[in-house]
């Protein structure tokens, strides 16, 4: 016989789902027990029998006449026995019905309780009618709660000669202590059944859901140790500790360390009920004590059936948060459907090594928005836009099989890296390095294999020459961002940059391929920025303060070397070189300072192009090096710089990558050892310093596209870009053609437009550039460089108002404090005005113009390298006649979650309101009066992304709002503050195009996206005077000056079928015409002006500066 076995199981169970029904009877009050059973008692009937009593099992004494219960051997489903249930009294009602039930168990309100029970009826005449499974629940006081549950099974419905399990199941009722499970025969019914192998099954209610995050202070004692409400999230590890150390409120706090670079750490809250279809803000803080890698706030969601529906998260790096204070973090979430419940989790990534506090975690339900009411078409890729054959990394070398290679990697997203021949330029092998966007890192190993390092995920890889293959060695241990590397003997030394745990040292040992962290060289200094290595020492350059380590490569021990001059000074030291005995040290871009190493004492100075060559082969003491368009040498005995001067001037880029010298194997130079290297643009040179021959050889290094980093549409209606590390690019929306591209260009922060010209301003060093784009390319003279905005970096915004352009910065490294740059462009004169002048200590992100005041707004961020000293951002207002600023104030007014710390972009609108957009937030104020006239928290203020960059504004042809706040792509009515977002993703940039296009760069990739909107496109596709096409023209240029038929007829043919046209004709009197075009909406306008000489003034049909947007 088989074992039988049954349990009351509090567990998730399958129920089952059966038929309730009322059951009208006599048995109200069960009999009163102190103490319920948690399991069935004698399921199985095995339990011998005491004077005629069932163990556990009783028969309703109100029925009790009217049947029998015994124990049987006749009939078993397991073991021996059954229990034979027999009604046999076939009476009306109240008279003939019969029960027998369990002992009480224990159930409580809300629980689901499920009863079963095997019965086998021996014949067919043993079932006059139905036969029900019961539950009865009871209070505590032992009184039954309302009628019982029960499914009845009729005499069809049961098998003859069989075991059939009969089910019923049922949710508790309110003041449930307890519960009976039992067989009932009813009103007439004559039945004769066995029982066998019974089973309860409760699951207990769910408790509710709280609504709000538990212990989000972390206020509460702990719990057998843990931290009641959190756990370390599944497949992670780490430390989570409640803490007195830190608290932003109460006493305590969650202490938080990630020490593994392989695995995450994450602190999950329990769960929290959600709505389906709500917008929730998650908001938590952190006091960062360092941070490798981004910092992860997310929200987690579930179904009713525990399973994951959706998740947010928003990374926060060390530039957002700071170090050793207190920063908010926030993601806007909208409720996924199907969700009923969510967890917050704080979160360190793998490779990341974090250290932190957080408190005060919360969820926040946004009040119900009404969206705007109106739809977009999607959005449409044009492909990329800027392409450069630019990158960071470079190296050449004599590789193990004695052929002469160069490598390098270019900028991209990602980057790609080439190997070409040393001599001929020829590829021989490229490949595609994911995450990678800029590579500055390279060298050549002692196993003459190539080994480069990124900025963005810290990962080491090492190019097979022989092999031609790239592998991935791994994280680095330290930092994502590797500015250098170097090598002697079996190991391999990197320098590092991080804003919070700052600048570290690392070794890799080439025969373990272990990595060694030395840590941080000097707190508060982010960069190391150039490394070096001896027998004893590892030489470490450091920045944004100027300073100069040497770190004993055994013990650690670091120790300043002063360079005198420099040490101390704001500023990054850049390359260090370890040659004859001396330190070369780059004490910035082009300056080096040769440093005896002994005696510490400064033996001569020379400025270069950011390299210098290994000593010549020929003699030890020479070194050669480039500097703008010259060749030079440096004698290191002699102490003496010497001018090469060759056939063919040297290109005049700023970074050599780097020198070698090689023998050739072939040409007329075969046999012969000369130097080559490599420039950041992938130019190529070989030289001879003995007989100045010189060789420039074309790498096959396709460019590659490089993210957009600035975008705006022009006078001209063409889209001009700059890329990010160099390149600029204009785009023709009418055409569908880059028009043009200059590879070379300086990086364009800011992009600004005054009388026809196009500026921009550039880093490094905020170069300001004009260029007249109907004038031929020319490098340096169209684009030109115009001005040199001094200690500056970034030129982030330009406007223009009554022949002034106005320009706003981001000061160099190192430094807080913007300024502002005015050219004058009827005496053609360039000014400056300090942070001192205008704001203390803030750069200037937003600048709007009107009636003769210029009105700026502020980040309280700076250059690199530096923290802000200021908490809250600024609006100035300046006199441009009278050369002062006037008024400054903060934006006290504004509803908003935390004090601005960023101001901008702002602009006039069509309303004269002032606009502006603070991270999540727009809004509007009467300049006059600095009064907010509306404003619109949309998103929350993150600060998790550019602290420079300005959010975008622009308003379409119809007046539609447009901008990237919380960097989203967002229309917005002005008159409601209704918004609809137009692009889920990422956006930085963002520019209308003269027919009310959307044209944005998503992700801060290297694509343009436009958004139609051909309702507003009030453009023409073609104008023709006395039926011959307008010379020059083009839908985006506005103004014409012609001499064609000057009094024939003029026919305008808008883009759009539906667009209005009226040629309003003014020839006669004023000699031009205007024609005017309304949009299918009946709003969106524009006007196109032709000017046409008088007859007899110029030759007919001759056009006079076709298509000058001068004009």
């Amino acid at each position: 016989m088989r074992r039988k076995s049954i349990r009351l199981l509090a567990l998730f169970t399958i129920c089952f789902c059966l038929l309730a029904q009322t059951l009208p009877t006599q048995h109200q009050v069960a009999e009163a027990a102190d103490v319920f059973g948690a399991t069935l008692t004698n399921p199985g009937f095995e339990l011998e029998s005491t004077e005629g009593a069932v163990p556990g099992w009783t028969v309703d004494s109100a029925t009790a006449a009217y049947g029998t219960t015994v124990v049987s051997d006749v009939y078993a489903r397991t073991g021996s026995h059954s229990l034979l249930f027999h009604d046999r009294t076939a009476g009306a009602s109240p008279i003939g019905s019969y029960r027998v039930l369990s002992e009480p168990l224990a159930a409580g309100a809300g629980d689901t309780v499920s009863f079963g029970i095997y019965i086998y009826k021996a014949a067919a005449a043993d079932q006059s009618h139905g036969v029900q499974p019961v539950i009865h629940f009871y209070n505590a006081a032992g009184t039954q709660i309302g009628l019982n549950a029960f499914t009845n099974y009729g005499k069809d419905a049961v098998p003859v000669g069989t075991w059939f399990q009969a089910t019923v199941s049922m949710k508790a009722p309110a003041g449930t202590a307890s519960f009976k499970v039992g067989l009932y025969s009813g009103f007439p019914s004559l039945t004769k059944v066995y029982m066998d192998d019974a089973s309860v099954t409760v699951v207990p209610a769910e408790t509710p859901l709280p609504t709000s995050v538990q212990n989000p202070s972390f206020e509460a004692d702990l719990v057998g140790g843990a931290i009641p409400g959190w756990s370390l999230g599944a497949l992670t590890t780490g430390t989570l500790e409640r803490s007195d150390a830190a608290a932003l409120t109460g006493t305590y706090s969650l202490y938080f360390k990630d020490s593994s670079t392989t695995a995450w750490t994450r602190a999950m809250s329990d769960k929290v009920a959600v709505t389906a279809g709500e917008t929730i803000v998650v908001s938590a803080n952190a006091y960062v004590l360092s941070q490798t890698h981004n910092i992860v706030l997310q929200v987690y969601y579930y179904g009713a059936n525990n399973a994951q529906v959706g998740a947010n998260e928003t990374l926060f790096s060390s530039n957002s948060l700071g170090t050793r204070k207190w920063s908010a973090m926030r993601v806007l979430s909208k409720v996924p459907a199907g969700a009923v419940s969510a967890r917050v989790g704080l979160s360190s990534g793998e490779p990341s090594l974090t250290e932190a506090y957080f408190d005060d975690v919360a969820i926040t339900v946004q009040p119900p928005e009404v969206p705007l009411d109106r739809t977009y078409q999607a959005p449409i890729s044009l492909g990329d836009m800027v392409k450069v054959n630019l990158g960071q990394a470079g190296a050449i070398q004599t590789n193990a099989a004695g052929e002469n290679e160069a490598y390098f990697v270019t900028n991209g997203s990602p980057g790609t890296f080439f190997a070409v021949d040393g001599e001929t330029g020829e590829l021989k092998f490229q490949e595609v390095i994911p995450g990678t966007i800029a590579t500055w890192a390279m060298t050549i190993g002692p196993d003459k294999n190539v080994y480069f390092s990124g900025t963005e995920t810290g990962n080491l890889y090492r190019y097979l020459p022989l092999e031609k293959r790239v592998e991935n060695l791994g994280y680095n241990q330290t930092d994502n961002w590797v500015w250098e590397l170097t090598t002697i003997g079996d190991k391999m030394y990197g320098g590092t940059f991080n804003t919070t745990s700052y600048g570290k040292v690392f070794e890799y040992d080439f025969t373990t391929g272990a990595f060694r962290n030395y840590g941080t060289v000097e707190n508060g200094q982010q960069y190391v920025r150039g490394i070096a290595v001896d027998d004893q020492y590892i030489y470490a350059a450091l920045g944004a303060t100027m300073r100069l380590y040497k770190i004993d490569r055994v013990t650690g021990e670091k120790t300043e070397i002063d360079v005198p001059g420099y040490s101390g000074k704001a500023g990054i030291m850049a390359d260090v070189f370890v040659l004859n005995g001396k330190l070369f040290v780059s004490v910035s871009t082009v300056n080096m300072v040769v440093i005896d190493i002994a005696s510490g004492e400064v033996e001569g100075t020379f400025q270069h192009s950011a390299m210098i060559s290994e000593p010549s082969p020929d003699d030890p003491n020479a070194i050669y090096y480039k500097y703008l368009t010259k060749f030079y040498k440096y004698d290191i005995a002699a102490k003496q710089q010497t001018e090469i001067v060759l056939p063919y001037e040297l290109p005049d880029t700023a970074r050599v990558k780097d020198y070698a010298w090689i023998e050739m194997r072939s040409g007329e130079k075969a046999g012969q050892t000369v130097l080559a290297l490599i420039t950041q643009y992938g130019e190529y040179i070989l030289i001879d310093p003995k007989d100045k021959w010189m060789s420039f050889v074309e790498l096959e290094i396709g460019a590659q596209p490089v993210g957009i980093q600035s975008l705006k549409t022009g006078f001209d209606g063409r889209i001009y870009m700059g890329g990010y590390q160099r390149g600029m690019s204009i785009y023709n929306p009418f055409t569908n053609n880059i028009d043009v591209n200059i590879s070379s260009f300086a990086q364009p922060e800011g992009i600004g437009f005054m009388n026809g010209k196009v500026y921009y301003g550039t880093y490094v060093g905020a170069i300001m550039y004009d260029y007249d784009p109907t004038k031929e390319i020319a490098l340096n003279q169209n684009p030109r460089p115009v001005f040199d905005i001094e200690h500056q970096d970034r030129p982030f915004v330009i406007t223009s108002g009554d022949d002034k352009l106005f320009v706003g910065t981001v000061p160099d490294y190192g430094f807080l404090g913007g300024a502002l740059a005015v050219y004058d462009e009827a005496t053609n004169v360039w000014k400056q005005f300090d942070h001192e002048e205008l704001v203390a200590n803030q750069s200037i992100i937003g600048l709007a113009y009107k009636d003769g005041l210029l009105y700026g707004s502020t980040t309280v961020w700076g250059g690199l390298g530096k923290d802000p000293s200021e908490q809250e951002a600024k609006i100035f207002v300046w006199d441009v006649e009278n050369e002062r600023k006037i008024d400054e104030f903060t934006l006290d007014d504004l509803e908003i979650d935390e004090a601005p710390r960023m101001i901008g972009s702002i602009a006039f609108g069509p309303d004269g309101l002032l606009w502006g957009v603070v991270d999540g937030t727009i809004f509007a104020m009467d300049a006059s009066t600095k009064e907010i006239v509306k404003s619109k928290q949309i998103g929350p203020s993150l600060y998790n992304s550019s602290k420079w960059l300005p959010y975008e504004l622009e308003w379409g042809p119809d007046g539609m709002l447009y901008t990237t706040l919380s960097r989203k792509l967002i229309a917005i009515d002005p008159e409601t503050l209704r918004y609809k977002e137009l692009y889920g993703g990422f956006v930085n940039l963002m520019t209308l195009g003269v027919d009310g296009s959307i044209y944005f760069a998503p992700e801060a990739g290297s694509k343009l996206s436009r958004i139609a909107v051909p309702e507003t496109d009030a453009t023409l596709a073609s104008i023709a005077i006395g039926g011959r096409p307008l010379a020059g023209f083009s839908p985006g240029v506005r103004n014409y000056k012609t001499s064609m038929l000057p009094m024939a007829d003029i026919a305008a043919v808008p883009t759009q079928p539906g667009a209005t046209v009226y040629v309003e004709d003014l020839r006669p009197k004023e000699w031009k015409a205007i024609v005017h075009v309304t949009g299918t909406d009946g709003k969106s306008k524009q006007t196109y002006t032709i000017e046409v000489d008088k007859p007899g003034r110029d030759d007919p049909g001759k056009p006079s500066q076709p298509g000058n947007p001068n004009r």
